[in-house]
Parts: structure tokens; sequence; C-alpha cells
């Protein structure tokens, strides 16, 4: 049994809520003990909820995910491990989460308790609403860089909340776009509900409008007056200009991009854009002082 709750909570998710330690990053804090220790609480918390949200969403789309050629495997919808149980580490990991998250203070459990309830109701009703779904899945990832802010007392600046919002809604966009494609191309007779609202066209002027919102949103976060060694930062520019010019490659031509974590591995262009973004906004951000 140990081995099927591992897998239902999903441990590969885990890298979304890096993005906790956003603030803490770009910050200039990292070497702060005290605020890492409180980011890296936070981080511990926000992955055990999701995990217990992953759970619930699964045991309500029990029946569909049986016949999902892609989720058909996984413990509950295979019926190796049964909905009781589920029902059981569902409700001790969200409650485990908050309680750890409380411990933090008091604004990290209201974010991160609006963020189980909003995605219960995700879960129930609201993924299958047209544009709505696509807005809640950004709403997660711009939770988690709030959160990580109010765990260390650092103020954010709102170009970054905006990058990381428009930067949401770019993945979301793009694999609801992937899913539709292989919908289409595979004849499937299934699929997410909300699909039906969409089209690629729609998708891809919704992706059009968002792109250039990130690269904007990220250009005036560099150049913002309360960054620090913005000069230096306006060099990261190029790399991300590069790595979303090759995310649309791999979405528009290659119809791919469902999975942002495994495209992160899958494809190395990627992969090395964004581990030479992270060194380099670490060391310039934390360690080295230029221009």
């Amino acid at each position: 049994m140990f081995k099927l709750i591992i897998s239902e909570m999903r441990i590969s998710q885990y890298t979304k809520n890096l993005l906790i330690y956003a603030a803490l990053i770009f910050n200039g804090s990292i070497l702060n003990p005290q605020k890492f220790f409180n980011a890296s609480l936070i981080f511990i918390s926000f992955c055990i909820a999701s995990s217990g949200i992953y759970f619930f969403n699964d045991i309500f789309d029990y029946d569909n995910d049986k016949l999902n050629p892609e989720k058909f495997n996984r413990p509950i919808a295979s019926g190796k491990l049964n909905l009781f149980t589920g029902k059981i580490f569902s409700g001790v990991f969200i409650f485990v989460g908050l309680l750890i998250s409380s411990a933090v203070n008091f604004k990290c459990l209201l974010i991160l308790f609006s963020y189980v309830i909003l995605n219960i109701f995700y879960t129930i009703k609201l993924k299958n609403i047209v544009i709505i779904d696509v807005m809640i899945i950004a709403y997660g990832f711009v939770a988690r860089a709030i959160i990580g802010a109010v765990a260390t007392e650092i103020n954010m600046t709102a170009w970054f909340i905006l990058c990381i919002m428009f930067l949401s809604l770019f993945l979301a966009l793009s694999k609801r776009r992937h899913e539709l494609t292989e919908l289409q191309e595979l004849r499937l007779k299934t699929g997410r509900e909300v699909l039906k609202f969409y089209t690629i066209e729609l998708i891809d002027q919704m992706i059009n409008i968002v792109t250039s919102c990130v690269i904007i949103s990220y250009a005036l976060f560099t150049m913002d007056a309360t960054t620090k060694n913005n000069n230096a930062m306006a060099l990261t520019v190029p790399l991300v200009l590069y790595g979303i010019f090759y995310y649309l490659y791999i979405v528009r031509v290659k119809n791919s991009g469902g999975s942002p974590d495994k495209t992160l591995y899958i494809e190395k262009p990627i992969l090395l854009t964004v581990s030479i973004y992270l060194i380099y906004v670490i060391l310039v951000r934390n360690f080295i002082f230029l221009f």
C-alpha cells in the first residue's frame, strides 16, 4: 500500500512548488537562515496539501479516469487503492499541510486554505467552465509565489507577480492546446469536458496575447528601480525570449507541451535555458554585485 500512496501523491508534481522560493532568490535573501527555513516549511506544507488535493481529484473523477488511457493506471482509478482509503489520506494530507503553514504565520494559512478550497471547487465544477479553468490554474502558481513572499516577509514587485500570472496562463493554454490537438488527431471520444468550448484558433489567439504580456512584464520587472542589480537582470531578457520562443515551437510545430514538467526534462534546450537562467539569477541576486 505504501507504494500506491506514494504514487497517488504525485511527488513529480512537487517541482511546481519550488516557485515558493522565488521571492527568496530574487530578493537576494537565499542565505538568510530564518527566511530559508520559513520558505522550506511552506514548501513542505504546500506539497502535502497538494497531494491531498490530488487524492480528492482522483476520487471525484474515478469513473472518468477508469476510461482515460493516460489515467486508468493510477492507484485509485485502477482500483488498487480503494476510495475509502483515498478519502482518509486526502483529508489527512490537507489538514497536515494547513497545520504546518499555520506554524509560519496566519496569512500563509489563509493563502493555502484559499488554494485548497479553490482547487476543490475546480475539481467539482470550475474545471468545466471555459477560460475560468485556465485562470484558476494560473492562480495556483501566483498563490505559490505570494505565499513564498509572505512566509519570508519579502515585498515582491507587482511586475514579478504579473510575470508569474501571464507565464502560468501561457503554460495552461499550451496544455489545453495540446489536449485539443491530441483529441482531434487521435479522434478520441473522451477528453476534458471543457475542451468542447475551445478551438485551436481561439487558444492560439490567447497564447499570442499572454506571450506578449509575459515578455513586457518581465522586461519591466528587470528594469524596475526597486529591483536589485536591475541592469544585470536585464541581460536575462534574451534568455527568457529564447525560452518562450522555443516553447512556442514545441507547442505549435511539434504539437507537444501538454506537460510542462515533462517537457522540461525531455526538451534539452528548455532544460539548458532554465538551468542557465537559474544559475545566473541566483549568483547575481545573492552573491555577485554587477553594474
